[in-house]
């Protein structure tokens, strides 16, 4: 059923965990050592929200996030399994002890006109809290597969009312990667975006309005659509009765 009334959700939030991270700063990758950003970007933490919940049908879109411990760097190597199963020694500098809580939305994919039938928003949202409430659908990893982080469900009162090591300080992190910016047909270009990030109480809001922020265009995308999508209504069988 389509809800045309309802464009965006609830607002939903999550404390997302583990001993280390590892944000990729780009400038890092032509060197032998990656180097973490100091907090995560925005593409990363989406990257997160999807291993939660994800269908064609919605686009999730992190709003913000809480930077709760103190950001502290470690760097070592570790043996990293390759794709043709051989393993290698990485060496990375990543942050540890790392929490971060995390406000977000989803909104209607409007680029697949032919799920509108899927549309329906309280089913979608039923599925995205049991989803975190079950500690998400797949693995959670921060940065990198080896970092596997831990998910749990949070709400609104949580979120605001948790301290952290920035509360009351303002930090500049200067322009950082943001997200890739996907085309909607294969003529249009990849685009990667990168903003000015600036943290305040702990807090980043990762909103461009009003933020001075760059584009770079990357090359030209193919992308392939599933034929078959599992409706809502589907989905939401599959776990269950609701706590």
């Amino acid at each position: 059923m389509q809800n045309s009334i309802k464009e965006c959700s609830k607002y939903f939030y999550m404390k997302v965990f583990s001993d280390y991270a590892l944000w990729t700063d780009p400038a890092s990758k032509g060197g032998g050592e990656r180097i973490s950003y100091p907090v995560p970007t925005a593409q990363a933490l989406k990257g997160i929200v999807d291993a939660c919940y994800f269908k064609p049908t919605i686009i999730n879109v992190v709003d913000s996030v809480k930077v709760v411990n103190p950001i502290k760097y470690k760097s070592f190597g570790y043996r990293a399994l390759y794709r043709d199963m051989s393993a290698g020694l990485n060496h990375v500098t990543a942050l540890s002890q790392t929490e971060y809580l995390i406000k977000f939305h989803f909104e209607w994919n409007h680029n697949r006109p032919d799920l509108v039938d899927d549309r329906n928003m309280k089913k979608h949202e039923s599925i995205m809290e049991r989803s975190l409430k079950k500690g998400g659908r797949r693995d959670v990893f921060l940065g990198v597969r080896e970092f596997i982080g831990d998910v749990e469900y949070i709400d609104e009162y949580q979120f605001t009312t948790c301290k952290t090591a920035y509360d009351g300080s303002s930090i500049d992190f200067g322009y950082m990667f943001h997200h890739f910016d996907y085309p909607h047909d294969n003529q249009k270009k990849f685009k990667s975006i990168f903003a000015k990030v600036k943290m305040e109480s702990g807090v980043i809001d990762f909103s461009l309005d009003d933020v001075d922020y760059i584009e770079n265009e990357l090359s030209t995308y193919n992308f392939k659509r599933n034929k078959t999508v599992v409706s809502v209504e589907e989905e939401l069988k599959s776990y269950g009765k609701g706590e």
